[in-house]
């Protein structure tokens, strides 16, 4: 469960549940991007996800949505238990640099305000397992046209890996870096269907499971794993 409170870093969680992550053999991590205002959606993968995971990423575009989730959590317990110790999350084109929130991060109310509000970092950096995480939206970087940019910032902060958002379409690419996109879980685009992605990190190992949200009339919501076109292996 997670403490709601926003580090200096910009992670929200405790300094004890960031150094456990990272020390941790292997973990898991719900990565989620572009939402747009499907706030129901969020709360909906992270309720039924992010329990047996260890962290979540946010991936920019739809920080209100994420921030819904985590008041959410703050006001119904029995939600707060699906939220992981450490979150990561980072603006993207279309959001804030702050954001109001009903939960406190650990910083004061503004004079006449009911709310907090939550800083949203540019870009993000989180240790896991042993691997050093990237985490930008990717509009700054030009993600629609080549990755080279955000590998080479990522090399640069000592990150082995990156994830990013923006283009709405489900990637993973292996080069020194590994890259990951887990897609738009609302908004797809070039025939991706709708969804997001569980980062996996075992040792040396870092590989993604890329989920597909459906829709069944006797179900209700349904997430698959599919693979995404987009998979340099």
């Amino acid at each position: 469960m997670n403490s709601l409170k926003q580090l200096e870093n910009g992670l929200i969680g405790t300094e004890e549940a960031c150094s456990e992550l990272q020390k941790k053999r292997s973990s898991r991590i719900l990565v989620i991007s572009d939402s747009h205002g499907q706030t129901k959606l969020v709360s909906l993968i992270v309720e039924r996800m992010a329990a047996d995971c260890d962290a979540v990423i946010f991936c920019g575009d739809g920080i209100g949505d994420f921030i819904a989730c985590l008041d959410k959590g703050d006001a119904d317990k029995k939600f707060m238990q699906h939220i992981p110790p450490v979150l990561a999350f980072v603006e993207g084109n279309g959001d804030a640099a702050e954001f109001p929130s009903y939960f406190n991060p650990g910083t004061e109310k503004k004079a006449g305000h009911v709310y907090y509000e939550v800083k949203i970092p540019r870009k993000q950096i989180l240790k896991a397992s042993g691997h050093v995480i990237y985490i930008v939206h990717g509009h700054s970087q030009g993600v629609y046209y080549e990755t080279y940019t955000l590998e080479k910032e990522a090399e640069k902060a000592g990150a082995d890996a990156a994830v990013y958002g923006h283009t709405h379409v489900a990637a993973e690419i292996r080069h020194k870096i590994y890259l990951m996109n887990p897609g738009s879980c609302s908004y797809p685009r070039r025939s991706t269907p709708p969804g997001f992605s569980i980062l996996e990190l075992n040792g040396k190992n870092i590989n993604s499971i890329f989920y597909k949200i459906d829709t069944d009339c006797s179900k209700g919501v349904v997430f698959t794993p599919f693979f995404p076109e987009n998979r340099n292996l």
